[in-house]
């Protein structure tokens, strides 16, 4: 049974193997900003998704600090993780932290300075972010609303800080061992009083290595303070990677949080899942992205194959119907249907198959004509 399951599957997502052999690769785009907040011009890593180039559709927005060293890695996870259904894809937006800046960029400003109301490091970073970065992204390429912004060390604490001071700007937060002891652990205090006023929301994932205790004392009770402030509006998820230091924790740290963020994205694959299945599972993706996806030509056909293959018929039959009313000018969907009315005995259903796909099908070749009559014989 297993190996007939394994079958089915390589069925229904064959045609995602076979497109992910001859795929192009996530296109990389280098781009300056004249940042007039920050004085200054800083460099942004742009990872396309690997069909963005031949397609006319929008993507969710991964907004990454210290891009350079972490765009790389984290955008081929992110294309990995998409290409297997476990995520959207997305465009990755690296941010470039330099060496000299970095600290500056991403590390909170002490509570006790002298001009609360000036934006200074991490706060001025984060405005930095929202009012350029982002607006520059959104106007430069096709995207949706959806955001999440990841960090590792300096850039987990920007991550977190960015979670409690602009709650609702990223839909999803990811921090990896985050330096939560800066300035005498200032931000776990700044964390309780907007957990206490629950108003924070989205998804948040948060992971520490296997580290010193100046890093994971300070994580701990950011934990329990998570733990001891539950809010229905924020969903939240820790993990320690006990095998893994301060500099390799990242791509584990990346992958598991991404997986998190969208926990809901895959369809479960031990079973086979009729139109209805599929209808709420890409209602779903809808919803939390906040755009019309529609079930894919080829997983409709996969599914169906796998509900004929069970001699589940109407349930197979209205998963091809539907293909092809929804892409009618799909032979692939025309000669399924036919295929399924000819392998369920109903030979009045398939001919009159044929004569819909014969006036519905623009341009259909000889050649294409001959293969659809072809299946009668």
């Amino acid at each position: 049974m297993k190996t007939i399951i394994y079958g089915l599957l390589l069925l229904i997502l064959g045609s995602h193997w076979s497109s992910w052999a001859t795929a192009n690769l996530p296109a990389v785009k280098e781009q300056v900003i004249d940042s007039a907040l920050l004085g200054e011009k800083r460099d942004l890593v742009i990872y396309l998704p690997a069909d963005y180039q031949n397609s006319q559709h929008r993507y969710p927005v991964l907004y990454l600090t210290d891009g350079d060293i972490q765009g790389p890695h984290t955008a081929g996870t992110v294309d990995y993780l998409a290409k297997f259904e476990q995520m959207p894809p997305m465009i990755v937006v690296g941010i470039v932290n330099p060496p000299e800046t970095r600290a500056r960029d991403l590390t909170i400003t002490p509570s006790d300075k002298q001009n609360p109301n000036q934006l200074e490091n991490a706060d001025r970073f984060l405005a930095f972010v929202e009012n350029e970065v982002i607006p520059f992204v959104k106007q430069q390429y096709r995207t949706l609303d959806y955001q999440v912004l990841s960090g590792t060390s300096h850039g987990g604490q920007f991550a977190i800080n960015a979670l409690v001071k602009r709650p609702g700007l990223f839909h999803g937060v990811i921090a990896i061992s985050p330096s939560l002891y800066w300035n005498k652990d200032q931000l776990l205090g700044l964390s309780e009083i907007a957990l206490k006023s629950h108003r924070l929301q989205g998804r948040f994932y948060v992971s520490m290595a296997n580290e010193e205790s100046t890093m994971t004392e300070s994580y701990q009770r950011f934990v329990d303070l998570l733990a001891r402030y539950p809010s229905d509006k924020l969903v939240v998820a820790s993990q320690t990677f006990s095998n893994e230091t301060h500099n390799t924790t990242v791509l584990q740290g990346q992958y598991a949080g991404l997986k998190y963020l969208f926990a809901e994205w895959p369809i479960q694959e031990d079973e086979p899942k009729a139109l209805a299945d599929l209808q709420t599972k890409f209602a779903s993706r809808s919803k939390l992205l906040k755009t019309d996806i529609m079930i894919p030509e080829d997983k409709a056909n996969g599914y169906a194959g796998w509900l004929q293959y069970l001699n589940r018929q109407d349930d197979a039959l209205a998963l091809l119907k539907w293909n092809r009313a929804n892409y009618p000018q799909s032979l692939n969907a025309h000669t399924a249907l036919i295929k399924a009315y000819l392998h369920f005995k109903m030979a009045e259903d398939a001919k009159a198959a044929l004569k819909d796909a014969l006036q519905i099908l623009n341009e259909l070749s000889p050649e294409q004509k001959a293969q659809l009559e072809a299946l009668f014989t």
